[in-house]
């Protein structure tokens, strides 16, 4: 599967903004672009680092990055939200850069569809007595 990347949050201004990555190599991507206040020695599951998103010496934006391990996300893959400024230019400008990085832009409801499909099998009750 491939690693994908979305704005979660709706169009235009606001407070916060929220990009999701989800997919195998979400770790590796936030790695290249994510520069953390204090140093990540591991990845925990719920993890919420602070730190700014870089494109070379350039800070995009302070932002907040939550990681989750799989099989324990929404997707059941690596993911992470990057909470950044909300509007649209900072959002875009983390976007392309996710994408340049190495992911791939989801198409709309992607990752909720994502999500369906790996828990589905979950939610079927069985046929056994109960």
């Amino acid at each position: 599967m491939d690693t994908i990347v979305a704005i979660s949050t709706a169009p235009g201004n606001a407070g916060i903004g929220i990009i999701r990555i989800s997919g195998k190599e979400s770790f590796e991507i936030i790695k290249k672009i994510f520069r953390p206040k204090n140093e990540i020695k591991e990845i925990k599951p719920n993890m919420i680092k602070y730190g700014h998103i870089v494109s070379g010496d350039e800070i995009i934006d302070e932002v907040l990055v939550t990681f989750f391990k799989s099989p324990k996300s929404f997707t059941t893959e690596n993911m992470c939200e990057i909470n950044s400024h909300g509007g649209t230019v900072i959002m875009r400008k983390i976007l392309e850069l996710c994408i340049k990085n190495g992911a791939k832009l989801a198409e709309p409801r992607r990752v909720y569809q994502k999500s369906i499909s790996k828990w589905k099998n979950r939610f079927i009750p069985s046929r056994g007595n109960y």
